[in-house]
């Protein structure tokens, strides 16, 4: 009798998935042949029943083809700001005064996550309500699959 092999339940889970079939893993078993990481742990964190260590996703990221920071970002430990992935806007770079106060509120670390949240939604209704308005199309974003197989979706 075979065990079917569950679906990944979370983001995250869909991630590693992914980055597993993309470097020719097969099954959970032979991830953790590979890496040291228990095949019943790297079941768990596809099925989001438990989230992944900093120790494990660092023994993982080299079999994976990412860094330990990508996994960490995927696996919402940390945010690539956090972490220092996202370049800070150099000198050279002019910001519209207006985002340059939205960048300003939304680093500020004394608001609260609910009213930055606010912030960050308010501006993709304006985004959106603009790109209507002016016939633009929204850039089609990748999926966490095409993100782990180093696939990009280009706007048409």
């Amino acid at each position: 009798m075979s065990k079917k092999r569950r679906d990944p339940q979370t983001p995250f889970g869909w991630y590693l998935r992914a980055l597993m079939e993309a470097h020719g893993f097969a099954s959970d078993g032979e991830l953790a042949a590979a890496t040291g990481v228990s095949a019943s742990l790297i079941s768990r964190y596809q099925s989001g029943d438990i989230e992944p260590s900093v120790q494990n996703l660092r023994r993982l990221a080299p079999y994976l083809g990412v860094s330990l920071g990508e996994l960490m970002v995927e696996a919402t430990l940390a945010t690539s700001e956090e972490l220092g992935m996202v370049p800070r806007a150099t000198a050279t770079t002019k910001l519209d005064a207006s985002l340059a106060e939205a960048q300003r509120l939304l680093s500020d670390p004394t608001r609260p996550d609910s009213a930055k949240e606010y912030l960050r939604d308010t501006l993709r209704g304006a985004i959106a309500f603009w790109r209507q308005q002016t016939g633009l199309k929204a850039p089609a974003e990748p999926s966490a699959a095409d993100r782990a197989a180093g696939r990009g979706v280009r706007a048409a």
